[in-house]
């Protein structure tokens, strides 16, 4: 599907790549941009907080991964990665992978500040603990989102994970070995070999 749509996002936003795998598995195409948030002015005039990822689609701003993938949802003719029979409980899921992925962030912005002090260790702390109580709160309710289907939650997850093996630690995987074995699944698919940081992205 043809639209006018371009990502700006970052080289290694999960967010971003969140949007990415949508497109990639609804079938909409769109140009990427990279931009870097510290340094760059400009998405001050679409977006004022530097937010990325920011989808201008045919002139409008839309802003927030979780609103341009509903937006990207709602080009789609052909399916949707909101299951209607539990789209509650697939938002929950995102909102909770969201948090995740915050906290990752966060976690990486502090450890890479300088100097190092005790109070800031234990807010790494926080956000280590956070992490992964999340996780282990996705693999107790795996059987909700482990469907045939590739679905929204399911994407949201996969990010997740990747970025907080790709932050933090893969050592998640010895407590979780359901979302260990689904994750190691759905790596093998190519919308999300195709978007890891440092992959280029590629429309089938």
């Amino acid at each position: 599907m043809e639209n006018n749509l371009v990502l700006y996002n970052g080289p290694t936003s999960p967010f971003g790549r969140k949007c990415k795998i949508a497109s990639l598995v609804l079938g909409i195409r769109h140009k990427e941009e990279t931009v870097n948030v510290y340094k760059s002015t400009f998405l001050d005039e679409h977006n004022p907080l530097r937010q990325i990822p920011t989808l201008i689609a045919d002139g409008k701003v839309i802003s927030d991964s979780d609103n341009i993938c509903l937006y990207l949802d709602s080009l789609s003719n052909s399916k949707s990665l909101y299951p209607k029979d539990r789209y509650w409980d697939c938002m929950t899921m995102i909102s909770v992978t969201n948090g995740i992925m915050e906290n990752g962030v966060n976690r990486y912005i502090e450890i890479s500040a300088i100097p190092e002090n005790e109070q800031r260790k234990k807010t790494i702390e926080r956000y280590e603990k956070k992490i992964l109580r999340s996780i282990a709160w996705i693999e107790k309710r795996f059987e909700e989102f482990n469907t045939v289907e590739i679905t929204m939650d399911q994407i949201s997850i996969a990010c997740a994970l990747d970025y907080t093996s790709l932050r933090f630690t893969s050592d998640w995987e010895l407590d979780n070995p359901k979302l260990k074995d689904w994750f190691n699944d759905i790596s093998s698919k190519e919308f999300i070999k195709n978007t890891k940081p440092g992959v280029s992205f590629k429309y089938e």
